[in-house]
């Protein structure tokens, strides 16, 4: 649960379930230090210097709709302006002693007392412009003085939020996040006008497969509306949900599941050498220390792997296996309509949104 970052949600029955002490009074210290954390999480994001509109995305809008929302672990806080405001909510956090600590076209993140707000000039992270245009100015259209959106449009989000990260590897608590959305909020009756939603981003049948998973095996009351979802497809998502960790972290413990995720993400000439280049900085201590020679980590990187291949036993075997994996992997995310990095995604530049590769 820690590597899913779900450590808290049986808190309130801890105890009830948990006979070893040592275990017990472990587990008992990383939920108070989460809570904690939470508070001081929600102190900060209460005191935001903005006084532009703005709408907090994720974090305590998913928070909202646990038992309790201090069992939801809370990372950055992200939060969106309407886009003439974007640049006078930079100028007041700068003002305010916080500090950039990165800057993309996507969002500006900055830094105070450990904590990074993420500052979005757009959220969607789809395959189509037009997908991605219409979340974005869902989202745009209802930021109001309550800093969150209405529930449906949350929902969305919520879907997208997994959609943006399972590619990459992602943990329960995305899931888990939107399985206490459905729970509070998406009944029979309501999922015709959410699904006519959903479908408008292309993101329909990954609901209905998250959806159907969380009932199979996370207890979720069962729902109609994704009663035809193809379990087989439930059951490789939860497969493939479980053993990449949070945020992949857990696929760093399995040689075969990094190779898997390289492999992944070879599509392209352009994409074979941001994997090499990518790689052999990390893997190259030397280039790390002298950028000049940062230029040849990708020539780095092939002899990296060729020495890697000769070491392990049984290679054209594991290899095929390893290639197969990624063909299965591609296979299910077409089978829910994940994003996919290989289609492109849809940036937002200079007013308009585009295709970049």
């Amino acid at each position: 649960m820690m590597r899913q970052t779900i450590v808290a949600l049986p808190a309130s029955k801890l105890e009830g379930c948990v006979s070893d002490q040592i275990l017990f009074q472990t587990w008992k210290k990383a939920i108070l230090q989460q809570f904690f954390s939470y508070h001081n999480y929600i102190h900060l994001q209460d005191n935001l210097p903005i006084t532009v509109p703005y709408v907090i995305l994720k974090g305590t809008a998913a928070a909202q709709y646990y038992p309790h929302p201090e069992y939801r672990v809370m990372g950055d806080i992200d939060i969106m302006t309407k886009r003439e405001d974007f640049d006078t909510a930079c100028k007041e956090l700068l003002e305010n002693g916080y500090k950039i600590k990165k800057s993309l076209n996507r969002e500006i993140g900055f830094v105070k007392n450990g904590i990074m707000i993420e500052l979005h000039r757009y959220y969607a992270s789809l395959n189509d412009p037009e997908q991605a245009a219409y979340l974005d100015n869902l989202i745009l259209d209802n930021i109001n003085s309550t800093h969150l959106l209405p529930d449906d449009i949350n929902g969305l989000t919520l879907l997208e939020h997994i959609n943006q990260h399972l590619e990459n590897g992602l943990g329960l608590r995305q899931i888990i996040d939107w399985m206490m959305f459905v729970d509070k909020c998406l009944q029979d009756e309501k999922w015709p006008a959410f699904c006519e939603m959903a479908e408008r981003i292309g993101m329909s049948k990954l609901a209905i497969a998250v959806t159907r998973m969380c009932e199979i095996y996370f207890g979720l009351p069962e729902r109609q509306w994704c009663a035809g979802a193809d379990e087989k497809v439930c059951h490789k998502l939860m497969d493939y949900i479980y053993s990449s960790g949070n945020f992949g972290n857990k696929q760093n413990d399995d040689t075969s599941s990094q190779s898997v995720q390289t492999m992944y993400k070879i599509y392209s000439l352009s994409s074979l050498f941001k994997v090499l280049q990518d790689s052999g900085v990390h893997n190259w201590k030397l280039a790390q220390r002298k950028p000049f020679f940062r230029r040849f980590a990708w020539l780095y990187q092939i002899g990296h792997y060729i020495v890697k291949g000769f070491g392990r036993k049984d290679a054209i075997t594991q290899l095929r296996s390893e290639h197969l994996a990624v063909q299965e992997r591609k296979e299910l995310f077409d089978a829910i309509g994940v994003k996919q990095l290989s289609k492109g995604i849809a940036v937002y530049q200079a007013g308009e949104y585009k295709i970049e590769r």
